[in-house]
């Protein structure tokens, strides 16, 4: 069985050159995780964003992770003239091919709007061509929500990687569980989903609570 792979597209953080924070961590889990293999790329804009969309094979299911500030909606990989609007995103993400995207999470700063968070992911997922969408309503500490990444992607992402019976229902079931289990973390950071579960979509968690 192939490796869950995880594609990390980092920003540059307020500098010109490439300084790869979330690296590390994602190498530690893969070191322990035997079953996952990371790749890392440096983005600056939207037009990076699509190059290294599109270069993921068919049919790959994998994690796409964005780390870079976040503001708004916005992704903001390498300063301020670096803003990445939303629909500039949508149509870079919708350069995947088919099945080459399974996961899309933004480890960044207010990448959900709070009072519409399904009009927030929905987009993505469509694009994409994604089953799941997440990311963070408010403005968050780096290495807590890299943590809380991590969770996710060992704890729902890669036990349901390559599972096709009842596919909907483990990730229905694992994502609820990994909701209560970092309940005050994930409520601290606004962590928020939507996933394409059987007969449509769903939330997690159901509400967002102070």
């Amino acid at each position: 069985m192939p490796k869950a792979q995880i594609v990390v597209l980092e920003g540059t953080w307020w500098s010109n050159h490439e300084v790869p924070l979330v690296l590390p961590y994602f190498h530690a889990l893969a070191t322990s995780h035997r079953e996952i293999y990371v790749s890392h790329r440096t983005f600056r804009n939207a037009s990076d964003i699509e190059h290294y969309v599109s270069k993921i094979a068919k049919d790959s299911g994998v994690f796409l992770y964005f780390a870079c500030h976040g503001s708004e909606g916005h992704l903001v990989p390498a300063g301020q003239r670096s803003r990445i609007k939303p629909e500039e995103l949508h149509s870079a993400l919708a350069k995947a091919k088919p099945g080459a995207v399974s996961f899309v999470h933004f480890g960044c700063c207010e990448m959900v709007t709070e009072g519409r968070r399904r009009e927030s992911h929905e987009p993505i997922l469509e694009a994409a061509g994604a089953n799941w969408c997440s990311g963070y309503t408010k403005e968050v500490d780096w290495l807590q929500s890299t943590f809380l990444d991590l969770a996710l992607i060992s704890e729902v992402f890669v036990p349901q990687f390559g599972v096709e019976d009842g596919r909907a229902k483990r990730v229905k079931a694992r994502a609820a569980n990994f909701v209560q289990g970092y309940e005050q973390l994930a409520r601290q950071l606004g962590f928020s989903a939507l996933s394409k579960v059987t007969g449509g979509s769903v939330l997690f968690p159901t509400r967002l609570r102070e």
